[in-house]
């Protein structure tokens, strides 16, 4: 599980995270997001649930969205250092284009989605770090009379450090990536294909298909990741639906006798008690094994989330996973995440949104190759709140604060850093 921290954007949220375990399919004839659990970030219209502006019924076939978002950072530790700390004001410029066709909104039939953002990072004091970041998704589904299928591209080329990053790929969470340490540009490429196929009233099957490269420009490991997974769902009513299937997998790094294959027995299901109260969730074994035949490993795997909005305006959500992931950093090594996360948000007076966002990750390495010797452990935790204010029906301000602190057992990989920001947004 690649973690997908949520950027509470003034008009805009959009989130994608890709599973090795799968995220929890429901029936598209009965449940209203039909592919959604595979397919669907927060769409840029799913913004107006996020500052109080109800969402219209009357929705278009063709739509787009154009925001234009600027803010004012100060950093007291640009490079997330130990020690010898930079500080520094920057601007954050970031034009986000949304065209949507078809049924973007609720994803129940055919639909297609484009999503662009540049990021442009000016620096007051330290021109050296300026910088261009770029977020692409393109997301879309076919619905034939059993069988629908879709497909899901992410491209996220980012620079560490920036907690305001919209992401799709879950490669930096809340602006860093603990294993690499440090401000580091990390390109990630991302292709998720997903069907699903009607059997009977109740049962389903469901496959999906990925590729991932990360690429490390500066001398880190790069490394490509190929899954697959296939399910079979019953639907036992429209609140509750479970799966029972498998993920196998193969990890190509470049760097010598690193390669690697798994593979993960998963279970999965969604219940839905009320209209207040979701949750999904898929939980399974890892079994690895290592191409220099020193050692496998087996480790547990979830991936589990639970929404609650007790009253409108009001939302609570968790997020909890575990997932192995292959270090770019410490030659033959490998590193159990396990991470939780918490957001809420609360709308006030119709036109001010409170939000406050916390995580906590824990890295735990262990070697790949004979006599590797993993001495590593890092804990991670960040807490964020924010404040969003509708001005007008285009025009929306907020200010926001991010602490972030990382302990390793390597030193050079600890860090504590503050951000403090203002921002404005222009949305037609």
């Amino acid at each position: 599980m690649r973690w997908s921290i949520r950027s509470p954007l003034c008009a805009i949220s959009l989130v994608f995270a890709l599973s090795a375990t799968g995220q929890t399919l429901q029936r598209s004839t009965s449940s209203p997001q039909g592919l959604d659990a595979e397919l669907n970030p927060e769409s840029a219209r799913g913004a107006q649930a996020l500052i109080g502006e109800p969402v219209p019924e009357n929705v278009r076939r063709f739509h787009y969205v154009l925001t234009i978002d600027v803010a004012e950072i100060y950093d007291d530790n640009l490079t997330l250092a130990p020690s010898n700390r930079l500080h520094d004001f920057y601007t954050r410029i970031g034009p986000a284009l949304t065209l949507g066709f078809g049924d973007t909104i609720v994803r129940e039939e055919n639909f297609l989605e484009l999503y662009y953002e540049p990021d442009f990072l000016v620096f007051a004091d330290h021109s050296n770090f300026d910088a261009v970041e770029h977020v692409a998704h393109l997301a879309g589904q076919y619905r034939f009379s059993r069988l629908t299928v879709g497909v899901v591209e992410n491209i996220q080329l980012a620079e560490t450090g920036d907690s305001q990053l919209p992401g799709y790929t879950g490669t930096i969470v809340n602006g860093v990536n603990i294993d690499t340490g440090g401000r580091r540009r990390i390109n990630t490429y991302a292709t998720h294909l997903v069907a699903a196929y009607d059997l009977t009233g109740k049962t389903f099957l469901s496959a999906a298909g990925d590729y991932t490269l990360i690429n490390y420009p500066g001398g880190l490991t790069d490394s490509h990741r190929i899954s697959g997974n296939l399910f079979l769902n019953y639907q036992y009513s429209p609140k509750l639906s479970v799966g029972v299937g498998g993920t196998a997998g193969r990890d190509v790094l470049e760097q010598a006798n690193s390669n690697q294959t798994f593979e993960q027995a998963n279970l999965r299901g969604s219940y839905t008690p009320t209209g207040k109260l979701s949750t999904s969730g898929v939980v399974g074994l890892e079994f690895r094994q290592f191409d220099t035949g020193s050692h496998n490993s087996v480790t547990p795997v979830f991936d589990l989330s639970a929404t609650y909005k007790p009253f409108d305006g009001t939302s609570i959500s968790i997020d909890a996973s575990r997932a192995t992931q292959t270090s770019a950093d410490l030659l033959g090594q490998d590193y159990t995440s396990t991470q939780l996360q918490v957001m809420a948000k609360q709308r006030l007076l119709q036109r001010f949104t409170l939000s406050f966002m916390a995580g906590y990750q824990n890295l735990g390495y262990f070697g790949g190759l004979t006599h590797t010797v993993a001495a590593r452990e890092d804990n991670y935790y960040f807490f964020q709140p924010t404040i969003d204010a509708r001005i007008t029906r285009f025009w929306f301000a907020g200010a926001f604060f991010v602490y972030r602190h990382n302990t390793s057992t390597f030193s050079n990989f600890g860090f504590d850093d503050t951000q403090v920001g203002i921002r404005t947004a222009i949305r037609f």
